[in-house]
């Protein structure tokens, strides 16, 4: 699947839009949005790894990135902030594509719930 030109992601029910900077090779994409008092980026990265030295049954995996960077800049008075939240999937080459996926999105189901962030937030605190 392709990423189009641009990225729409709401954050406290204001969607940002960001352009496409970056899709420098057909494996990885870079989209920025800069504003007067912040800015917001998205890599999105694939990989895939020498099946050598992996596993005894010598398979490859393929690891698949999203990362989600948002800076607030610096004033006069304060210091920047720098927030990021990113992902990871990894399968071996021979999996099944669809299989990981329900993987995947039960799981960001069950994470990406507000109220768990909050949970692992105040954990962490």
């Amino acid at each position: 699947m392709a990423f189009g030109a641009t990225l729409s992601i709401t954050i406290n029910a204001v969607a940002k839009v960001l352009n496409r900077v970056s899709d420098a090779d057909p494996y990885s994409s870079e989209y920025l949005l800069r504003a007067s008092t912040e800015e917001f980026r998205v890599k999105i990265r694939h990989s895939h790894s020498d099946p050598k030295g992996i596993d005894a049954f010598q398979r490859g995996v393929d690891r698949h990135n999203m990362e989600f960077t948002h800076v607030v800049y610096a004033t006069p008075t304060t210091k920047e902030i720098r927030r990021k939240v990113y992902t990871v999937i990894e399968c071996y080459g021979a999996d099944d594509v669809a299989a990981v996926s329900l993987d995947a999105v039960g799981f960001f189901a069950y994470a990406g719930n507000a109220g768990r962030v909050d949970d692992q937030l105040a954990w962490m605190s």
